[in-house]
């Protein structure tokens, strides 16, 4: 079964900004969505404040983690609490209801 990941990205405005061009480059969203695992990814702005919140689909938790630990050698996280941003990510799990 799959897993959903919601990260949102609690940004300043200035790092809403930086985070939007960053997601939108080459080494954004198309990594993202080409990765090992991946399903879908979709982006999403807040309405009431300045957060970006990502919808992912993954065919596991482990697919998302993995990821999440590529990212994290790479630098990405140290590069968003440089430009005030911080991310949350909750998993989800897919229901017939």
């Amino acid at each position: 079964m799959s897993a959903i990941a919601i990260a949102t990205f609690r940004c300043t405005p200035s790092g809403r900004e930086f985070l939007t061009n960053f997601l939108a480059g080459e080494d954004g969203l198309a990594i993202t969505r080409a990765y090992e695992g991946a399903l879908r990814c979709e982006a999403s702005l807040s309405n009431d404040n300045h957060d970006v919140v990502l919808y992912e689909e993954w065919e596991s938790v482990e697919h998302h983690q993995a990821y999440v630990g590529w990212r994290v050698e790479t630098g990405l996280l140290d590069m968003l609490s440089s430009n005030g941003i911080e991310l949350e990510v909750a998993y989800l799990t897919p229901t017939s209801i």
